[in-house]
């Protein structure tokens, strides 16, 4: 994003949100260094405790100090990666948010757009360079910041202290996903910018839409590829896996959940199963090679989104603007 890379309207965009950017680039580089200090810490705190003879598990009186230094160096290093799988979390949002608020809603409030049409920039270009600077920002960052993120993860503290791969906040971190949550961001607040006109208004909506949005496919994620039904008193369980819902089978093949049972009599599960009729346990699942297409359907349902919203916002203002 140098005067020597931009020109035209794409120039004076990065020219413009100069220290947007560049803050940015210094928060994801912060993030890297709390990502790569995660791993550096854990690896630090195995290698104390391999040094001293002891396990973690291990039953000798003179290995508790150790282990626990060890383990309160691990849930040190565990944390920091949560932290920065919440930042994960909400970056499509404040992209979102940017983008609707200081990028386009404020031009088009104050009338500064004037300017740059009257130096031949038609209204498409200029909007498609004001999403082009913020969107090659994205495509840069965001996979970096996937990359490095599940680096850390893979191989830190998620042996001892497990976070896993199914949980909200790990599942949108790394993958694909990362890359088409922040598109769909950019694209919903280029389509709230364009429609609202309004800079605090526009942030407030994008917000709204994009949390909203998030939210929904976190909700639906378990019903994006069809899941595995195991049955039997103990389901063998390989590797990782996402644990769904899970109880009883009746001769007829109708379901019975263990939660309704749960709440009823919690103290004699099993009985209450059996008594109204189940004959078989049952539990779905998705294993950890469900993990890529759960990744597929999940990038492909946020891309066209934010395609259907960015064309939504040029429409919008070819109407506006003939």
């Amino acid at each position: 994003m140098t005067a020597l890379a931009l020109k035209g309207p794409y120039w004076v965009t990065s020219r413009q949100h100069r220290r947007a950017l560049w803050t940015a680039l210094a928060l994801a580089g912060a993030a890297v260094a709390v990502l790569i200090a995660s791993r550096l810490w854990s690896d630090s705190t195995a290698e104390a405790l391999r040094a001293t003879g002891c396990t973690y598990d291990s039953l000798d009186p003179s290995c508790f100090q150790p282990a626990r230094v060890y383990a309160d160096g691990q849930w040190l290093a565990r944390h920091l990666v949560e932290y920065a799988a919440l930042g994960m979390l909400v970056l499509p949002v404040l992209l979102g948010a940017f983008v609707a608020g200081p990028v386009l809603a404020r031009e088009l409030e104050t009338g500064t757009y004037r300017l740059a049409w009257t130096q031949s920039v038609s209204p498409a270009r200029w909007l498609a360079a004001k999403v082009a600077v913020p969107a090659a920002l994205a495509l840069t960052v965001v996979p970096l910041l996937s990359l490095v993120f599940f680096w850390s993860w893979s191989t830190g503290p998620s042996h001892t202290f497990p976070t896993h791969w199914h949980e909200p906040t790990m599942f949108v971190s790394f993958g694909i996903v990362p890359v088409a949550h922040a598109l769909l961001g950019l694209g919903l607040g280029t389509a709230v910018g364009v429609l609202v006109r309004r800079t605090v208004v526009a942030m407030g909506v994008t917000v709204l839409f994009t949390g909203a949005a998030l939210a929904l496919l976190a909700r639906l994620r378990d019903d994006l590829w069809p899941v595995r039904t195991l049955t039997g008193s103990q389901p063998s369980l390989d590797g990782e896996v996402w644990r769904l819902d899970r109880g009883m089978l009746t001769s007829s093949g109708e379901r019975l959940l263990w939660d309704d049972c749960i709440v009823v009599r919690p103290q004699d599960v099993r009985q209450c199963m059996t008594e109204r009729g189940g004959v078989v346990e049952f539990m779905d699942i998705h294993p950890a090679s469900h993990y890529w297409p759960l990744q597929l359907v999940e990038t492909g349902l946020c891309l066209a989104l934010a395609a259907l919203a960015a064309y939504a916002a040029f429409r919008v203002l070819r109407a506006r603007h003939p």
